[in-house]
């Protein structure tokens, strides 16, 4: 059915570089040694939750952008600093706080007051961390704040792989979960499941690379909010890793550039530029799609709540009870700061790329809501009538 997506932050571009100390395995959790912390590290760990120790990297790196004068990245910049890391899970957030000086008490006590509006009420319990300071050559100090749920870890995997070698992916649920699937999506091909299995909270999958190139994998799990990645790795097979271009657009993410054109019929343009970048051909709008998914587009935005059940039923629920019977369907929904920042990380998921380029569908129901911040909440539902 697909997956959720959560986006945050505007960032920079910048080129390509290898990356000489990319981690040799992705894997969680990796506890952080807490006395290696600075004192307003320490308070922050202490309010946000659990140290992972690949966050702190990844906040490392983030922090080394504030000093020099950048600001936070998008949540594929994110995202790859995640995967050079070796960190797995998905959805990262990322805050940042600078003061004369992060060292007196008061100062660490505001600091923390503002990271626990940010936080907000999520739940702890799942909830990992990366904290890093540091100090600008102005003298003033910044604090950064990574954070994820971890809803799953996942077992050591190697991040480099030759063509044709088996790997075995393996992922300790963390939450109840009622099913799961493993996508991969390799360079030059086209998204997949491949066979997976799960043993008591432990889902495991078996398969052999195909081709040289970037190989993204992830696990989707069936929650009670419905189907969510909960964790992602990359295997370089056969070629030395990268981070990659922060800012690379997805195809037909410039088609939906702003302009008079309603929201929903921008985000069409997008997904129907981006079937054609692969040559499948273009899906019907279906006006009872469009108000189904509007529904639940709104009820998203009002709530602030991402999910494919945001209390009115998952998608196949929300299709029956209006009269709408599917051969098959499939839904993404995501929250993002702009349509093209949604579309971009709707395509670079391998499980939402599978929804985006299903040939099983035949129609579409596009829906964007704006909440009172201006964020765009979006659902796309894609089906085939009986």
């Amino acid at each position: 059915m697909g997956g959720t997506l959560i986006l945050t932050a505007a960032g920079t571009a910048r080129s390509d570089q290898a990356v000489s100390t990319y981690a040799s395995w992705s894997a969680s959790p990796l506890p952080v040694d807490d006395a290696a912390l600075a004192p307003v590290e320490r308070d922050a760990l202490a309010r946000c939750g659990r140290g992972e120790a690949g966050l702190r990297e990844v906040a490392r790196a983030l922090l080394a952008r504030k000093l020099s004068g950048g600001s936070l990245p998008e949540l594929d910049g994110i995202a790859r600093e995640q995967r050079a890391a070796g960190e797995p899970h998905p959805w990262p957030r990322a805050w940042s706080a600078r003061a004369r000086s992060l060292e007196p008490a008061e100062a660490r006590a505001s600091t923390v007051a503002l990271l626990d509006a940010w936080l907000g009420s999520g739940a702890v319990s799942l909830r990992r961390c990366g904290v890093a300071s540091g100090v600008a050559p102005d003298g003033s100090q910044t604090l950064v704040v990574v954070t994820v749920e971890a809803f799953a870890d996942l077992a050591p995997l190697p991040t480099r792989a030759r063509t044709g070698q088996w790997l075995t992916l393996e992922a300790h649920l963390r939450a109840p979960a009622t099913g799961a699937s493993v996508v991969v999506l390799d360079a030059g091909g086209a998204p997949r499941t491949v066979s997976s299995w799960i043993e008591g909270n432990v889902v495991r999958a078996r398969f052999a690379t195909e081709r040289p190139g970037e190989l993204d994998l992830q696990v989707v799990a069936d929650l009670a909010s419905g189907p969510r990645p909960v964790v992602e790795a990359t295997v370089f097979v056969d070629e030395e890793p990268t981070r990659g271009v922060e800012d690379s657009p997805a195809p037909g993410e410039r088609d939906g550039a702003p302009d008079a054109t309603p929201d929903d019929e921008r985000l069409a343009r997008m997904i129907t530029a981006a079937r054609s970048s692969v040559g499948l051909a273009p899906l019907a709008r279906d006006s009872r799609l469009d108000r189904i998914a509007l529904d639940h587009a709104s009820r998203m935005a009002s709530a602030r709540e991402l999910a494919h059940d945001a209390g009115d039923g998952d998608p196949l629920d929300r299709l029956h009870a209006a009269g709408f019977e599917p051969r098959n369907a499939g839904e993404n929904v995501a929250h993002a700061s702009s349509l093209p920042l949604a579309h971009r990380a709707l395509w670079a998921s391998p499980s939402h790329r599978l929804n985006l380029l299903g040939r099983g569908y035949d129609r579409m129901g596009i829906a964007v809501a704006r909440d009172a911040r201006g964020d765009f909440w979006v659902v796309e539902t894609f089906a085939s009538a009986l």
